[in-house]
């Protein structure tokens, strides 16, 4: 199960489908102005013609077997070019990048309202001296309950604002923090909605909403597969038959990245899941052939 707030990039590609603009008009499918405009061409046609023809007459047939020559082999090369860029057009691509989180929590890393403007961490719900356990950047992590351990900001605006507590790690030392986004290198545990003109010295008027991916610790066994959804930046017509290749570019540890895997191909998106154990595997995702 992915984290909220996981995001993905993309970046601009080629993006080219294959159209037929339709006849109407006339009969035989052609309008009258298609039909003039065809004749006229004919005519340059004709003329163009008799103008070689003429030019042709004054040269000698060595001279006219070699331009002959020269015209087949710029057909060939045409043919060959027009072959080539109809490939590229079907193997059209488009290319981001997606970070992809390998953390839960395995015990507590439970937030609670505080009196004042800010948060309690416990392994309950309620403050003593017990510890909550993760498993971030490939390894357990442990926090002590804490009073007060996070400010949440105000909202003065005119519209309600949604921030993110998450575990992260700052300084070498791993604590919550609270912001509108959470870091590649975040584990995402509650999301506050704070409403409009919220100043007040407490969270009466906050909203605190669970987000916690919670699962066992079992060394380096995965309990749940990991992923995250990549969204399209255009509808693939050929869904679910076009092609990603996946490409690690970082990660905690890259010999426990184990095996990647593309599934539920749709017209707007993917996902990306991992069967290893390494954490922030950055993934350069690249899909192929997505016009058929």
């Amino acid at each position: 199960m992915a984290n909220l707030a996981e995001q993905s990039t993309w970046e601009p590609g080629i993006y080219q489908l294959e159209t037929t603009d339709p006849v109407v008009g006339g009969p035989n499918g052609t309008s009258n102005v298609q039909g003039k405009q065809l004749g006229n061409r004919t005519r340059y046609l004709k003329d163009q013609l008799d103008a070689l023809q003429a030019i042709a007459a004054g040269i000698d047939a060595e001279a006219q077997n070699a331009i002959v020559a020269a015209v087949a082999q710029a057909l060939s090369i045409a043919g060959v070019n027009s072959l080539a860029i109809e490939h590229l057009r079907k193997r059209a691509l488009a290319q981001g990048t997606v970070v992809l989180k390998n953390k839960w929590v395995i015990s507590g890393m439970v937030l609670t309202k505080a009196d004042i403007r800010a948060l309690h961490l416990s392994a309950t719900g309620t403050v003593g001296s017990e510890v909550s356990r993760a498993w971030s950047d490939g390894a357990v992590r442990t926090l002590v309950d804490d009073d007060y351990h996070v400010s949440v900001p105000t909202n003065p605006g005119a519209t309600a604002k949604t921030y993110f507590a998450y575990l992260i790690n700052e300084g070498g030392f791993y604590r919550v923090n609270v912001a509108e986004t959470v870091p590649d290198t975040g584990l995402c545990l509650y999301e506050l909605t704070i409403p409009a003109g919220d100043t007040a010295n407490n969270l009466a008027a906050v909203t605190l909403t669970d987000r916690r991916t919670i699962q066992a610790y079992n060394g380096w066994v995965i309990g749940s597969v990991q992923d995250v959804y990549v969204p399209l930046p255009a509808v693939m017509p050929n869904a679910p038959n076009y092609a990603v290749d996946l490409m690690v570019e970082s990660a905690t540890d890259l010999g426990a990245v184990g095996q990647l895997e593309v599934a539920e191909r749709q017209q707007n998106g993917f996902r990306i899941r991992i069967r290893g154990g390494a954490d922030n595997v950055r993934v350069r995702w690249t899909l192929l052939n997505p016009a058929g």
